[in-house]
């Protein structure tokens, strides 16, 4: 509950709004082969891939709709990105295999410009938009569903430019947060790049900083086998 279908456009709600402030840091794990403040362009399929609240073309909003994730710490950024779906091995550590990390890159990105989002991060702020948890801890196969609900909610929230809401991955006393930011054509670029260097995962450096970060939850990336 309430994996159930979305109201008619018709209906109407009040969602709760958060901005983050111009000059805010987050950050975003990405292809090294494209810029960190890079929107992806190509809406998700209605069923199949995507993550929780990629935009989608439907009935809803604009047909394209450039969109990406970020977190508002780097721990939740790897963790939201590198996290999912491992196996707990036997010592109790679980492994992100290299391919996970060849051509990924870790950056700091700062908001240009206020961000209202759509406050999604409790169980009364989920209430009205009426829903609840299912919608931002449900799993993997639920995301095509709640890729409706997304595109549901910010059809009732014209001023929010994304939503906000704790992560699934980074989770605990103080849960980390995700945002996933939507960029209209017409309107101001929302992001812009940070002055620290980008971060390779795939390099020694990037390998021991995520470790560093993640061995807490007893995660680490596979590193290479040494030649004998």
């Amino acid at each position: 509950m309430p994996d159930q279908i979305v109201p008619e456009p018709s209906v109407r709600v009040s969602p709760h709004r958060h901005v983050l402030p111009a000059g805010t840091e987050l950050w975003r794990v990405h292809n090294i082969d494209r810029p960190a403040t890079d929107f992806k362009p190509i809406p998700a399929d209605l069923h199949w891939g995507g993550g929780r609240f990629c935009h989608i073309r439907d009935d809803l909003g604009p047909r394209d709709l450039p969109y990406l994730y970020a977190g508002l710490s780097p721990l939740t950024a790897l963790c939201e990105t590198l996290a999912r779906d491992l196996r707990v091995r036997p010592d109790g550590w679980r492994r992100v295999k290299r391919p996970a990390v060849r051509d990924a890159a870790l950056s700091k990105v700062v908001a240009a410009v206020d961000l209202p989002l759509v406050d999604l991060t409790d169980n009364v702020r989920l209430a009205a938009v009426r829903q609840d948890k299912w919608l931002v801890q449900c799993e993997a196969p639920d995301y095509p569903r709640t890729r409706r609900w997304g595109s549901w909610i910010r059809s009732q929230a014209s001023w929010a430019v994304g939503l906000r809401w704790p992560s699934r991955q980074d989770s605990g006393l103080v849960s980390g947060e995700v945002c996933a930011l939507y960029e209209r054509e017409d309107g101001p670029a929302l992001l812009k790049p940070s002055s620290e260097p980008t971060l390779e995962l795939n390099t020694e450096e990037g390998r021991d900083y995520v470790n560093s970060l993640l061995a807490p939850l007893l995660i680490r990336v596979q590193h290479p086998r040494r030649a004998r």
